[in-house]
């Protein structure tokens, strides 16, 4: 006789103890299912390791290796964790200094899925060998009136000072250190919507009062970050005002 089709999910799911907690985390109850009244917890697949294309072979100063890429893939939105390709668009070392060529590299290819969801990671290091960017949600490009874009998905981050002093030489990368990353993450806070802005002579994320969480100027060369409500962040830099030394822009889809 064959089985049920509630018997079948019961030989996939174990079925979830009925004294468990509420209190449990959100990962927790994000890997529980209910079906016919009665919870059933189930184990999610591990994700495929990133691969991470675009570097050339003489690039010599790269921004994002794989073990910072795991950490921040945890903080993107689900659909895109489970993209286990990332492309490199830009970088200042392969491009140049040139934020229309910056633009233009971001731009979606010619027949690409205008509803396939993709994101983007803005990768800086400064001249102090700070690491830092953000996530956005859609890809950059020069607009010619004040109109911000961008939704709940962006967040801003840092690596705090000392843990990838070494991460530009792709002789001395993350994964020879053996050093375990803090990376902080500020997510989005609704306090308001001035998520990112973008022309011919800036790139922001994040504003309000007259700062801005990360800017780039119209150089490449020249930053600045602070205190903003859009994401709560601290400074991504030590200093409020730097100088680039290296930028990254990666998509993900």
């Amino acid at each position: 006789m064959s089985r049920s089709p509630l018997e079948k999910f019961r030989t996939i799911f174990k079925r979830s103890s009925s004294n468990s907690s509420r209190s449990n985390s959100t990962q927790s109850e994000n890997n529980s299912l209910t079906m016919g009244g009665e919870n059933y917890d189930y184990d999610e697949p591990p994700l495929t390791p990133l691969e991470l294309h675009g570097y050339k072979s003489t690039t010599k100063h790269r921004l994002l290796n794989k073990e910072l890429a795991e950490e921040l893939r945890q903080h993107v939105p689900a659909l895109l964790q489970i993209s286990h390709d990332w492309e490199l668009l830009y970088s200042i070392e392969q491009s140049g200094t040139s934020l229309q060529t910056l633009y233009d590299k971001c731009q979606p290819q010619i027949g690409e899925s205008v509803n396939r969801r993709r994101g983007y990671l803005i990768v800086v290091q400064d001249t102090r060998k700070n690491i830092f960017g953000a996530y956005i949600n859609e890809h950059l490009r020069p607009l010619d009136k004040k109109i911000y874009y961008g939704n709940g998905d962006c967040f801003l981050w840092k690596l705090e000072k000392g843990d990838v002093k070494d991460l530009n030489n792709k002789h001395q990368s993350i994964e020879k250190k053996e050093v375990s990353l803090n990376l902080k993450v500020f997510p989005f806070t609704s306090v308001n919507d001035f998520v990112i802005y973008s022309n011919n002579q800036f790139i922001s994320v994040g504003s309000g009062d007259g700062k801005f969480g990360l800017w780039i100027d119209s150089n490449l060369s020249i930053g600045a970050s602070d205190s903003v409500d859009t994401f709560g962040n601290e400074p991504l830099s030590d200093r409020k005002k730097f100088y680039i030394l290296g930028l990254e822009i990666w998509k993900i889809c």
